[in-house]
Parts: C-alpha cells; sequence; structure tokens
C-alpha cells in the first residue's frame, strides 16, 4: 500500500536518480520514528504542549485520554501517512527550485471538518507538490489567511489606494441567512446579515483611510463626507461613515441584507475566494479583521450532502509560491471522549503544514473541545450519561400587536455549574428598525427585568419610513435563582420519581432518586413596533410581518489572571474554529489577556436548518385611504380646537359672572 501510494505521488515530479534510494531511507525511519514520536506525544503533556498549529492555538491536549490520541491502528495509519509525505518531500526539497526575488507571505490554513466520526487516511487527504486534494468530505470546510495587507491585495492582482497609518481595528462580517446554521466546532450564533465594528480612538480618521480599502476588499463603501441627516433609508444606500453608532469605543452598523455593491466579482474579497472554492453556493460566513497593517480572512462553506456514498465532491487546494508562505491542511472528525465521569465533544485531527515549494515541515495531532456544547456528566454509579437541556427558545408574543414582548427561555445544565460558577449570562437582541425599546421605559422596569443597555435608533414616534437609524441593540443579564426580578432562575422538581423493581427492590414498589436539577431562565422584554409604510391599491395586505432574529445568548467568563493555568478549563483556552460573532464581542472586552473573557454560547432548542427568526404582525394603512385620514385628521383636529376654545370662553364667562354677583 504505502510503495503504491508513493509511486502515484512521484508520478511526473522529476528528481535525480541518485534521490531515490533516500526514498526507502526516509520511508523506514519515518514510519517507525513518527509513529514513537506520536505516541510519546499522546502520553507526555510536554510533548503535547508543543504541538501546536500554523496559528499558535490552544488544544487542551492534556484533557484528551492518551488511548484515544488515534492509538492503534488509526496511529499506524497516520504514521505511514506521515512517512509517505515525508517521502515525497525529500524529493521535492530537492528538486524544488526557489524563487529569490519571490516574497511569499501569506500563511494559509485549510480546515474541513467532518461531522461523522470519519478518521482522516490517505484515501482522503493526497498530498502532492503543490496540490492538496481533499476527498470524501462530508461537514464544514474553513479557510483561513492572513498577511500583510498589501500582499494580501496583491494575490489578488491589486493594489492598495494607499499605505494604513491609522491604528485602530475594522471588522466585517456576513452570515447568509439562507445557508445552512454552522455546526460546532463552528460558533453557530451568527445574527445573518453584514456586520461592520470599527474600532479607534479617531473614528473619523481611520474611516477616511480605510474607507477606500475596504471598497476596494469588499465594495458597498460610500466613502463621501455627509453630514447628520432626518432621513435616509440606509437599506437601499451603501454604507456611509454617519451609519455607524457608537459603542463604548467602537462603531457598528447591521443590514440584515447586503448592501447595494456587496461583494462584487471585481472585489478583492471575491477574487481570492473564487481562487478556493469553485462551487455555485457562496461562503455560509465571511469575516475579514484589518488591523496594523495586516489582514486576516475567514471562510466557510459547508461540503458533501450528509452521504457516504461513492462520487462524493473533491476539494482541491492549490498553492501560489510567489504569496504563500506556509500552507496547513488538516482533517477533523467529531469524537466523544470521556475523563473524570465528563463526556467532550472534542474534533481531533491530523494536520500536515508546507512550504512554499510544496514540501513537507511538519505534522501534528491536533484536538479542540467544541466552543458551543458544554460538557455532560456520565453518572459513576449507573454509568448512564445525562444530556439535560442546554439551549434557548425565543418568541414575540403576542404575535400581532404594536406592543409585544420578546421572551427568551433559557433550559441551563446543572452540570456544568462548576465551570460556570464565575460566568454571567447574557442575552442580545439585535432589532431591525420596524421595532425598538423604550430605554425610559426598561429603566423604570429595573427592579423587575434587571439591568438591560440599549443601543442605536430609539426614537419612539417616527415611523419606520423616516427613522434614519438601521435598527437597535439591546443587552440583558439573566438574573440569579434569589433575585424577585422577572428575569430569573426557577429550580424545577430535583427528585424524579421511578419504578423499583430491580433486585433491590423486588416488590414494585416506587423508589425516589435525586437528581441534579436543571434551571430555566426567562427573560422578558417589552418592545414597541413602529407604524409601517401604506401599501398601494392594487396590494390587498391588511398586516406585514416584521421578522426579528433570534438573541444571541451566552456564558460570559473571565479569563484566568497572568499567573492563572491557561489550560486548567475548556473556557480558559483559545478555540481553534471559534470566531466571536459580531456584535456580541463588542460589549466585553473579548482580547485573550488580563481582564478579558471568554464566551461559551448557547444552541438555539431545537437546532433549526437555518438561523431562527420570530415574527410580528402588524397593521398597515393603505394609499387610497390616504386623502380620508387626512381630512378626517384635520377635521378632528379642527373639531377639537373649537371644542377646548368653546369651553374655555365658556369658562371665563361663568367665573366672571360669578364675580359679578358677588360684587
Amino acid at each position: 500500500m504505502l510503495a503504491e501510494f508513493l509511486k502515484h505521488s512521484l508520478r511526473g515530479m522529476k528528481a535525480p536518480a541518485e534521490v531515490y534510494p533516500l526514498v526507502v531511507v526516509v520511508t523506514g525511519a519515518s514510519i517507525g520514528g513518527t509513529y514513537m514520536a506520536f505516541r510519546k506525544l499522546a502520553t507526555d503533556p510536554h510533548l503535547r504542549t508543543q504541538a501546536t498549529p500554523l496559528f499558535e492555538t490552544s488544544h487542551l491536549m492534556d484533557q484528551l485520554p492518551s488511548k484515544t490520541l488515534l492509538a492503534g491502528p488509526t496511529m499506524l495509519t497516520l504514521s505511514i501517512s506521515a512517512a509517505a509525505l515525508l517521502a515525497v518531500s525529500a524529493i521535492a526539497s530537492v528538486s524544488a527550485q526557489s524563487d529569490p526575488s519571490a516574497l511569499p507571505q501569506l500563511q494559509h490554513r485549510h480546515s474541513f471538518i467532518s461531522t461523522l466520526p470519519d478518521e482522516p487516511s490517505d484515501d482522503n487527504l493526497k498530498v502532492s507538490r503543490h496540490l492538496v486534494e481533499v476527498v470524501g468530505l462530508d461537514g464544514f470546510r474553513e479557510w483561513d489567511v492572513k498577511g500583510p495587507l498589501d500582499t494580501f491585495v496583491a494575490a489578488a492582482g491589486k493594489s492598495l489606494p494607499k499605505a494604513t497609518t491609522s491604528k485602530g481595528k475594522i471588522h466585517m462580517q456576513w452570515y447568509d441567512s439562507k445557508a445552512p446554521l454552522l455546526r460546532p466546532p463552528f460558533t453557530p450564533t451568527f445574527v445573518p446579515g453584514f456586520h461592520l465594528a470599527i474600532t479607534s480612538d479617531d473614528y473619523s480618521a481611520i474611516w477616511k483611510e480605510h474607507c477606500p480599502i475596504l471598497e476596494e476588499l469588499v465594495g458597498a463603501m460610500d466613502c463621501q463626507d455627509y453630514e447628520d441627516v432626518q432621513y435616509e433609508d440606509q437599506g437601499i444606500l451603501p454604507v456611509r461613515s454617519t451609519h455607524l453608532i457608537p459603542i463604548f469605543n467602537h462603531r457598528y452598523v447591521h443590514r440584515t441584507f447586503a448592501p447595494p455593491g456587496f461583494l462584487p466579482s471585481s472585489s478583492v474579497v471575491s477574487t481570492l475566494i473564487s481562487k478556493q472554492h469553485s462551487g455555485s453556493s457562496g461562503p455560509t460566513l465571511i469575516d475579514l479583521v484589518l488591523q496594523d497593517g495586516s489582514a486576516n480572512l475567514k471562510a466557510t462553506w459547508p461540503v458533501g450532502n450528509g452521504s457516504q456514498e461513492e462520487g462524493q465532491e473533491t476539494v482541491k487546494v492549490s498553492f501560489n509560491e510567489q504569496t504563500d508562505k506556509v500552507v496547513e491542511v488538516g482533517w477533523f472528525y467529531r469524537e466523544i471522549t470521556e475523563k473524570e465521569h465528563t463526556i467532550y465533544d472534542h474534533y481531533l485531527g491530523a494536520t500536515v503544514k508546507m512550504d512554499a515549494q510544496g514540501e513537507v515541515v511538519s505534522e501534528a495531532l491536533v484536538q479542540s473541545r467544541s466552543p458551543v456544547f458544554p460538557p455532560h456528566k456520565r453518572e459513576a454509579s449507573t454509568g448512564k450519561v445525562h444530556t439535560p437541556g442546554h439551549g434557548f427558545s425565543s418568541v414575540m408574543s403576542p404575535a400581532q400587536t404594536f406592543h409585544p414582548h420578546s421572551i427568551t427561555t433559557i433550559q441551563s445544565n446543572p452540570y456544568i455549574a462548576e465551570t460556570t460558577s464565575d460566568c454571567d449570562l447574557y442575552v442580545l437582541q439585535v432589532l431591525p428598525p420596524g421595532i425598538f425599546v423604550d430605554p425610559f421605559q426598561l429603566e423604570s422596569l429595573a427592579p423587575e427585568i434587571g439591568g438591560t443597555f440599549v443601543f442605536g435608533e430609539t426614537d419612539l414616534e417616527k415611523p419606520v419610513g423616516v427613522v434614519p437609524g438601521w435598527g437597535s441593540l439591546v443587552l440583558a443579564k439573566a438574573q440569579p435563582e434569589n433575585s424577585i426580578k422577572t428575569s430569573r432562575w426557577i429550580a424545577r422538581d430535583a427528585i424524579d420519581t421511578v419504578s423499583g423493581d430491580d433486585e433491590n427492590n423486588n416488590k414494585g414498589e416506587k423508589s425516589q432518586v435525586s437528581k441534579p436539577s436543571p434551571y430555566t431562565s426567562t427573560v422578558d422584554i417589552p418592545m414597541h413596533m413602529r407604524y409601517q409604510p401604506p401599501v398601494p391599491a392594487d396590494d390587498p395586505a391588511t398586516h406585514v410581518n416584521v421578522s426579528v432574529p433570534w438573541p444571541i445568548v451566552a456564558w460570559v467568563c473571565p479569563t484566568p489572571d497572568a499567573n492563572g493555568d491557561s489550560s486548567s478549563s475548556p473556557s480558559d483556552a483559545k478555540k481553534l474554529f471559534h470566531v466571536p460573532p459580531l456584535p456580541f464581542n463588542l460589549l466585553f472586552p473579548s482580547d485573550y489577556g488580563k481582564g478579558s473573557v471568554n464566551f461559551r454560547f448557547l444552541l438555539p432548542d431545537p437546532i433549526p436548518k437555518h438561523y431562527p427568526e420570530s415574527h410580528v404582525s402588524v397593521p398597515v394603512g393603505r394609499l387610497e385611504d390616504m386623502q380620508l385620514v387626512q381630512m378626517s385628521t384635520f377635521a378632528l383636529a379642527g373639531l377639537g380646537t373649537v371644542a377646548v376654545a368653546f369651553y374655555l370662553i365658556k369658562t371665563v364667562l361663568a367665573r366672571s359672572s360669578e364675580k359679578g354677583k358677588l360684587d
């Protein structure tokens, strides 16, 4: 098998004849050496901490028992695969000719995540010089590239308008509402639509400098200077500087739909993505970060159709030695492991790292715990695994009204109490322009619903066709169990009655077994609907449905201090595939360091195919009735004015008459 693999891999590659004997030496040494190295890696915590991939993420190797680290035949398979790759690299290193004029600087990471328990093999990951073929994947694919911004743009055959000097950070996200909901290890709680956030102490300067760059990268930018206006329909306009609302030291804008001119085929990001993905569908998620003259782009696609039949699509990853400094390719698959009666959801796999000439420079085993799913407890006495709900649901109630309530119900898993004892539970609602909250009302209701933060458009009078803003954000904190507030933890009955007909209770009597209690938290926020634009005469609609995306719900946990052990807890480690969703990460310090936090997101329950949303039906006027309404309004206002004047005059005359009689 190995000989056939080598024969296939070496086919078409030019190398001196004296190099081929080296293959035997490299292959033999690699099989034994790689196998022993991986076995040592599986049992030595010190070595495991050094087996980090390209982006230096923490993988919590100590959390995974050594027996699960691809032991036995699986380890041997990967060892043979690694040996073959090293043999190929020995020939590639001799035959490859470096171009001294080329300065490759981009770092790529291609991750293939199987939602099925499929271990990587030579049949799945086929490596040759400057090309990797991935076959039989069913799950998701992530492409991550970073490097200097000018090299990033040059890879698309373009150049920057000018060099960047302003200090700050620009973060753009796009999540397709029609795409399948992402699954762990990715964060699935991205509010659909377009998000743009700018972090800087000098917003005007960074916008003026980076707006032309953003236009070149993704399009949809209007870089002219505008004063604040009373009204403009932002939904039909490109993004302007006045559209971003202040959130602490950030500026942020959200569009439910893509702004006009977003991601044209000529843009840098579209050009780069088209080189990596040839499918008809676009990425589910695009995440772009610009900071200090560097760029980091992530794109995620669903791959496969849930079938194990032959003929699944093949994904090809190619290399450009003129721009690509290092390329890392990895295959990950789902595996559930147990440690100390706790069930963990892992993503385990192998990665191969290559340089610009296609030479294999290293291989490593890596594993990442899901940043979404909490661990589940296994009872020591019975061995049963308990998976109480740890999700949330949301509804707008009543469904037809001008004054609905956003009611979010959260099921909490009592088995994660020890890992969330220092955490706070937050609910973030991203509201479109057709719905808003009254901050003064929320302030008066603080004793009942707890503290809330409101950002964005809160005008109480303007209809949706006149309000200038894109919408608003509402952040609420779930309250503890002993609170009298509406947002509260409610303990369920902890006693479970079971039938006791086993050998210890052969009389069939019922016994009571005490089990940890799940909790329910309900966050109830009053909201208000804006008047909708009237419909034309030929439209029979009497109501308009306003869509409201479900909120983001997450535990916010502090990171350990500088003296703490960053590998002691799953919430303390950086996540390999974790992308913080906008705008949630703007409300908390998300950079890993002193005083920062980690997020543990909850999933919608039940898990839907697409990101869920609620709907509110609002009565709508008709254009054909506008003249009648105007005339009626004028008439009623006139009658009201006459009535007030009449009673005022009548009252004054009556008092004057009484005063005359007294005199």
